[in-house]
């Protein structure tokens, strides 16, 4: 596995992470009322839309080098 590769892998993991914790985070809102989870959620959620964006820009700056 090349190391593109293994960099989508990370990202798609870290998007994962960011978009389970950002629903705990809601979920513990709903049930707790406090909002610092709020605040955690919307961090968290926010950060994975910034990690899709930044993949979309890794894939499209890759597709042009040719890579063993």
């Amino acid at each position: 596995m090349g190391l593109k590769n293994i960099h989508l892998v990370f990202i798609s993991m870290a998007v994962a992470l960011c978009l389970t914790f950002g629903a705990w985070s809601v979920w513990m809102y709903r049930d707790q009322g406090q909002s610092g989870y709020l605040g955690v959620a919307v961090v968290a959620l926010s950060a994975a839309v910034g990690l899709v964006v930044y993949g979309s820009w890794f894939l499209k700056k890759m597709k042009g080098l040719h890579t063993p």
